[in-house]
């Protein structure tokens, strides 16, 4: 059902943290489309840089407090949230798993189907996944299996629960091996994938259909974050990217997959992000413009085709900036 024309449109993060481009679209799409509404920010942590954009700050407990979902349904419910969106990893799955709680107070969590959730942050399953549905992804080896002298190096090793790239390291030779395999946890090991590193920005409508992707390429990266990057112009890449956007079940509103395009023309998937990843917005820019669309389609206004509504070859060189404050709270 549609909301009335006048109806307010708040919207809510969890985990702000540095997001501020992306609360600024949000902001900037509510403004044009003539919208009532704020964004509203949570965070464990009260020095959050986006704390400072956003309309209204909350500091929460963390994600593992029992009382967590309790303490943002009330927030949802005194400020009339109308959508709440995960930025990290930590929030999914208790937000997937909890969507009722915010439905009882008129908030709808834009978020996956705890089984996709669960899929996606468990790379071995991802792996899983993958090759069950033919779709090339890197050879998993089993680190308590191995026949050391058979090994072709490099390698790649990630932690089977990472995020953010935190833990994943190039594998060189076996001394580097014996030692990460001690040094991270629950480690992953995988055949090293060279090629264009991309990430591929996908919007899902309510019934699960894909609407949008955005193949970018990541050109540098610092911390885990794509620095600089390139929205690229590949058919063959965009054709096997839809195929396997529709495999996903469960999947709503923003999410993002990484792939690994060769040059002799394999593609080969490594994740499955299912929340705004940190280099969206250069595919907003570009004009696919998610936030519009999914507000549009929260209110009973389907926004059409927009399958390639988006402008190839822009690319976006991220830079420093900083929030001041003349009186740090104590």
């Amino acid at each position: 059902m549609a909301d009335p024309p006048d109806a307010a449109c708040n919207i809510l993060f969890t985990s702000v943290g540095r997001r501020v481009a992306l609360i600024r679209h949000f902001q900037a799409t509510l403004a044009s489309l003539g919208l009532r509404g704020r964004v509203i920010g949570v965070d464990a942590s009260a020095d959050a840089p986006a704390f400072h954009v956003v309309d209204a700050a909350y500091k929460i407990c963390r994600i593992d407090d029992p009382a967590y979902i309790q303490t943002l349904a009330g927030i949802c419910a005194q400020e009339r949230v109308r959508l709440l969106f995960p930025l990290i990893d930590t929030d999914l799955l208790v937000l997937s798993q909890s969507r009722s709680a915010f439905e009882a107070v008129g908030t709808t969590a834009v978020v996956s189907d705890p089984g996709l959730v669960s899929l996606a942050l468990d790379k071995a399953m991802t792996s899983q996944f993958f090759s069950a549905h033919g779709v090339a992804t890197p050879r998993v080896f089993d680190t308590h299996t191995i026949a050391w002298g058979d090994l072709a190096y490099p390698l790649f090793l990630k932690p089977r629960d990472g995020s953010a790239s935190q833990g994943a390291v190039k594998i060189r030779d076996e001394r580097e091996l014996r030692f990460f395999l001690d040094y991270i946890p629950r480690p992953m090991l995988q055949e090293f994938v060279q090629g264009r590193e991309v990430t591929l920005d996908i919007l899902f409508d309510d019934s699960g259909r894909v609407r949008c992707i955005v193949p970018r390429m990541r050109m540098e990266v610092r911390s885990g974050e794509v620095s600089k990057a390139l929205v690229v112009d590949d058919p063959r890449l965009l054709d096997e990217a839809w195929r396997v956007a529709g495999l996903l079940p469960g999947a709503r509103g923003c999410i993002n997959m990484q792939c690994f395009a060769a040059a002799q023309g394999e593609i080969t998937f490594v994740e499955i992000n299912p929340r705004f990843g940190g280099g969206v917005p250069l595919s907003l820019q570009a004009g696919a413009d998610f936030p519009r669309w999914i507000i549009q389609m929260s209110r009973g206004c389907d926004p059409g085709d927009v399958s390639a509504a988006y402008r190839k070859h822009v690319c976006m060189l991220r830079y420093d900036d900083a929030v001041f404050l003349d009186h740090y709270p104590q």
